[in-house]
């Protein structure tokens, strides 16, 4: 679910986690003071440089296709290039939009331009037809990770982790913030500005990818999914645009956003992170939120009474559950991760309880890129007609 993973059993309530760029589980203690945010931000530093991608190419590359329609839907393409090693099928498009970010706050924003470049990256699948009518699959990444998360050699290493599965489309794998929880921010940054991740993901990224790719028209078209905080994402944004979406996956994802320990993860990543993104902001403290958690939950989700529309334990247990999702929603979640394998038995059990067929697969197991990309080979082999029932990692099969 997060920029600070899970907080294991093991450990003491004020030692802060985090997941690095891979997956795995950093620790860093509390109080908060300006030193212990130096360290942090310097760790963060030198896992963003250690992730940084191979350098790109500044021009599109010949094997990429041409985009038909490169400044539509409120962004401007300022560049669409090949990410070296992936025999031509991995372009990265860089933005600039409106929702990244806006204005917001009682003062002037602390940074100028508010508009700052941001990436996606989009995998095609061999001998791709611009005149063709693939599938598309949203890949969120999760916390304290970004765009490449799941293409990286060493990370998701998309095009090797689908090879051989039922999924032969387009993969879009989005920026998405170090700790922007796939959200319209509701309140704002320290600097006056918040970014509106679902805006730029919903309202301008999807149709701009139907209007540059020969994608299959309609929601029977995409499906999304996503781990950690791109788990919750990827049920945040099925739940409140079914209406786009045909399917969802959740790879050790975040499911309810009450309780204590889920706050105090979000509470901690706008100590850490804030509103960065990328290398975006990372030694900026303006891009930071101050206050408490009530404060910092509101910043990000708006009020309480606005969580019931989106917060997916909630959403299960509403008249409408997750019912357009039936028979294409997969859970994963490994036992070790203590939080998140309880926050997913709660999002199973009104599912089972409103008879919305799903998959949920448990198992031994933690907060790990290596379980996840055996969950994402599960879930479009689920999705996409396979025969296979077996769940993933050696783990049980589906609860129902």
């Amino acid at each position: 679910m997060r920029p600070s993973a899970k907080r294991a059993t093991a450990c003491r309530p004020w030692q802060l986690h985090h997941a690095d760029h891979h997956g795995r589980t950093v620790s860093r203690r509390r109080p908060l003071t300006v030193r212990a945010w130096s360290a942090a931000v310097a760790l963060a530093v030198g896992l963003v440089l250690a992730g940084l991608p191979g350098q790109q190419a500044s021009a599109a590359a010949a094997a990429l296709p041409p985009l038909p329609a490169p400044d539509s839907h409120g962004l401007d393409l300022l560049s669409w290039s090949e990410v070296p090693g992936h025999g031509g099928r991995l372009g990265e498009a860089t933005f600039r939009t409106d929702a990244v970010y806006r204005a917001a706050g009682p003062g002037q924003p602390s940074i100028d331009p508010v508009r700052k470049p941001v990436k996606a990256r989009v995998l095609l699948p061999a001998d791709y037809d611009p005149a063709g009518d693939y599938p598309v699959l949203y890949l969120l990444h999760g916390g304290a990770a970004d765009v490449g998360q799941w293409s990286e050699p060493g990370g998701g290493d998309i095009a090797e982790t689908l090879r051989g599965t039922a999924f032969q489309g387009i993969v879009v794998m989005p920026e998405g913030g170090r700790a922007g929880w796939y959200s319209d921010w509701k309140g704002h940054t320290d600097g006056n500005f918040a970014p509106q991740w679902e805006t730029f993901h919903i309202r301008q990224l999807l149709p701009w990818i139907d209007a540059n790719f020969g994608t299959r028209d309609g929601r029977s078209g995409r499906a999304i999914a996503g781990a950690s905080m791109g788990g919750l994402g990827a049920l945040k944004y099925g739940a409140t645009h079914s209406d786009l979406f045909s399917a969802i996956g959740s790879f050790s994802g975040g499911t309810d956003i009450r309780p204590a320990d889920a706050q105090r993860i979000v509470d901690d990543s706008m100590w850490v992170y804030g509103a960065s993104f990328a290398t975006t902001g990372l030694l900026d403290g303006t891009y930071r939120v101050t206050g408490g958690t009530a404060y910092r939950m509101s910043t990000v989700f708006g009020p309480p009474s606005d969580w019931a529309a989106f917060n997916p334990v909630q959403v299960a247990g509403s008249a409408a559950s997750y019912r357009a999702y039936d028979g294409r929603l997969a859970l994963y979640a490994g036992t070790g991760e203590t939080d998140v394998y309880g926050w997913n038995q709660a999002l199973h059990q009104p599912l089972l309880d409103r008879g919305v067929t799903h998959r949920y697969c448990t198992g031994s197991g933690g907060h790990d890129m290596r379980l996840w990309v055996q969950d994402l080979r599960n879930f479009v082999d689920y999705v996409y007609g396979s025969a296979t029932r077996a769940c993933p990692n050696n783990w049980a099969p589906p609860a129902h």
